[in-house]
């Protein structure tokens, strides 16, 4: 009878461990951003950019085409830079357009040959793509709900007319309450900025990114290389420092896909 007691003393003073949950995603909390993106498959080069989004607390998206080409040690980069913060999103297999695809070989064909083959070899990688950016920025609004049923957010593109400021870009702005409601997130691109090709175009960019600020939205971005002198479309490591240490100024976080609502 004594031990019984005992026992039931025992079962009644000591604390039962609440049953195991599973764990949240956690999400950043925002007000505004900036989505800073690069495209295809300079790995190279963008792996030796993390000391500097580091120093400046920034995380990017980073969008992977012809990923079965990679060397391991390029994969290595990815994981490296996924470690640090970054997200890894899909940028098709072969970069070719969407909607010339799918004009010519059909929805099906474009989904079998150049989306779920990319989503499977990253996530077997050990990358989970929330997100999808267009390669050149071809897509149609039926694309674009095929796509959504694989990924969170797509990205599309849009560029300047002659004497069109980057704050009147309307498209590359999205309200902070309508992000998850939006499927396709449409930036601009913002390679060569600061270079005689594009000289105004950092000014332009902080002054879109004053605007985000001021009116609760996000700006989307998007380049490629991060470099002096290429190869390809590319970034200076200088331009991108500016960008990034505007963004500290004026409180703009800098948000990845995976951030996003």
């Amino acid at each position: 009878m004594r031990s019984f007691l005992s026992l039931l003393c025992l079962t009644l003073i000591t604390p039962v461990a609440p049953a195991a949950e599973k764990p949240a995603t956690i999400k950043k909390s925002f007000e505004s951003g900036i989505v800073l993106t690069f495209d295809d498959r300079y790995v190279d080069q963008w792996v030796q950019q993390i000391p500097l989004f580091k120093k400046y607390d920034a995380h990017v998206t980073f969008f992977v085409d012809h990923f079965y080409t990679l060397k391991p040690a390029q994969i290595a980069g990815l994981k490296k830079l996924q470690n640090a913060g970054h997200a890894i999103g899909s940028h098709s297999v072969n970069h070719i357009k969407a909607v010339d695809y799918v004009g010519t070989k059909g929805m099906k064909a474009y989904l079998q040959n150049e989306i779920d083959p990319s989503v499977k070899r990253l996530t077997e990688a050990g990358f989970k793509p929330t997100a999808f950016a267009y390669p050149s920025s071809s897509h149609s609004e039926e694309i674009d709900v095929a796509l959504l049923k694989t990924f969170r957010h797509l990205r599309g593109g849009t560029g300047l007319t002659p004497g069109q400021r980057m704050r009147d870009l309307k498209t590359i702005f999205t309200p902070v309450d309508q992000i998850a409601s939006r499927g396709c997130l449409i930036g601009t691109g913002i390679d060569y900025a600061g270079t005689d090709k594009r000289p105004d175009c950092l000014t332009e960019i902080k002054d879109a990114m004053d605007h985000a600020k001021q009116r609760g939205e996000i700006v989307v971005f998007y380049a490629h290389n991060i470099s002096d002198k290429g190869p390809g479309h590319h970034l200076q490591p200088r331009a991108l420092e500016e960008i990034l240490a505007h963004a500290q100024q004026i409180g703009l976080p800098t948000l990845t896909y995976d951030d996003l609502p």
